[in-house]
């Protein structure tokens, strides 16, 4: 019997109505890889003294494979919403330049800047998503994300005491 597939990419019409359905504890594998930047980024700081990691390998960081675990957690969640990429390589650039840029955007605009950031590896070679990792462009993403969804029920679920 075969299984009826659900495709990776959500056509950019149904995108946000997927993004609204998704809750706090579907969005943990987001919050768990930001968690995992932010403390080797400071300890690569802190404690090696390195401030920039373009020259370095994610190994050094204590992130590596952490490109397998992302495509993982964006392609298991469909944040990549199906469009033109191509026709959007410039807006995302813009992006890339200024990542303070993606504070306050709405779902649909981060979705595109995360299909353009995975598809962009054909464009600017196999190193390119190691390098947007390294200058924490790929963090300030799936902070921007995380912040744009429910944040309610995000909250909520980190905030929850647990009770015996």
């Amino acid at each position: 019997m075969i299984k009826d597939q659900i495709p990776l990419f959500i056509p950019i019409g149904n995108f946000s109505d997927h993004c609204n359905s998704l809750d706090g504890r579907k969005l943990l594998p987001l919050i768990h890889l930001i968690q995992e930047m932010e403390l080797r980024f400071y300890k690569t700081e802190k404690f090696l003294g390195i401030h920039d990691l373009s020259g370095i390998t994610l190994n050094a960081i204590g992130l590596n494979g952490i490109h397998v675990k992302l495509l993982d957690a964006v392609l298991k969640l469909r944040l990549v919403p199906l469009f033109d990429w191509l026709s959007w390589k410039t807006e995302a650039e813009r992006y890339y330049q200024d990542p303070s840029l993606l504070i306050g955007l709405d779902t649909v605009t981060l979705g595109k800047v995360m299909t353009v950031l995975l598809r962009s590896q054909t464009i600017y070679g196999p190193t390119f998503l190691e390098s947007k990792i390294k200058d924490r462009f790929v963090l300030t993403l799936l902070k921007a994300i995380v912040h744009s969804l429910d944040q309610s029920s995000i909250s909520g679920y980190l905030n929850t005491d647990i009770v015996d």
